[in-house]
């Protein structure tokens, strides 16, 4: 075997005129023997256009355009068809129930209709006055405060304007740290994955 691989070598060194030339083939061997391990690539012919009856390309148009003529005429009998809301919808079984989930107001005496006018009227009247009374006191409250904020004011500048600050001990607050890691500086979040339930129409 070897033999025989140094003979073909010496044959092909002898069949070279003179200078080796450079050969970019992938080759199953040292020396470029033309063996090639890939398929050639040859063209495919070109198939054979088949010719359409001008009859049936006319048959053809026109049944698009007698489709097209029965959409625009559907249009123009039932209007735009807006798409079906499913949140507003309301199944049919609910219509076939709709009389028997139907209740009738129980019928009130003259009597009764008139002691609920009375109540209804009493309990206005209460509510008024309590409105009344709390502004009243709401607007007593204020000018004490003004009163006394002007008198402070004319004993000491300092002692005013520690007054207008904000008293957090009578305020019901409470904070607390981050319980979570702190955000990442210019951090930019990928968006999330989601299903689209979309009807289609």
């Amino acid at each position: 075997m070897t033999g025989t691989c140094l003979n073909l070598s010496r044959l092909y060194v002898l069949s070279l005129p003179g200078v080796f030339q450079t050969c970019r083939h992938i080759h199953s061997q040292r020396t470029p023997m033309l063996f090639r391990a890939t398929q050639q690539l040859l063209a495919e012919p070109m198939k054979k256009k088949k010719r359409i009856d001008p009859s049936i390309l006319a048959a053809r148009e026109a049944k698009k355009i007698k489709k097209i003529d029965k959409e625009i005429k559907k249009l123009t009998r039932f209007g735009r068809i807006l798409k079906p809301v499913a949140e507003i919808e309301l199944p049919k079984k609910q219509f076939t129930l709709a009389k028997e989930r139907q209740r009738t107001s129980p019928v009130l005496s003259f009597e009764e209709l008139e002691d609920r006018a009375l109540l209804q009227k009493q309990w206005g009247r209460y509510k008024t006055n309590t409105w009344v009374h709390q502004q009243r006191v709401y607007d007593k409250l204020i000018t004490a405060q003004d009163e006394a904020l002007e008198e402070l004011k004319a004993e000491s500048d300092y002692l005013y304007k520690e007054a207008l600050k904000v008293d957090y001990g009578m305020v019901a607050m409470y904070f607390e740290g981050p319980k979570s890691t702190p955000p990442i500086k210019d951090y930019s979040p990928p968006d999330g994955d989601y299903v689209d339930t979309t009807r289609k129409y």
